[in-house]
């Protein structure tokens, strides 16, 4: 007997379910969404996780041009946190 189907999450989600490879990076949210959800998460903390994950699929989707948003963003993100680290001391 043999196998022929595959269990690849690309050709599962992208071909059978959402038709497109944008539609299916949206869907993935809502799953980490309702994942947050459920396990109780705050909502600042689902929305910096899911905000995370569109930036670096954005990366994958769009290329280096959403590289450099991604970078600015990390690197105010690193400042603000040193400054309120230090304003806290």
């Amino acid at each position: 007997m043999v196998l022929t189907g595959s269990l690849d999450l690309y050709e599962l989600m992208v071909s059978y379910i959402s038709g497109g490879v944008l539609l299916s990076l949206v869907i993935w949210a809502i799953i980490l969404l309702v994942t947050g959800i459920m396990g109780r998460m705050s909502m600042r903390s689902i929305i910096i996780i899911i905000a995370t994950y569109f930036l670096i699929a954005s990366v994958g989707y769009v290329g280096a041009l959403a590289a450099v948003p991604l970078l600015i963003w990390a690197i105010w993100y690193c400042i603000t946190g040193i400054v309120r680290w230090l304003n806290s001391m």
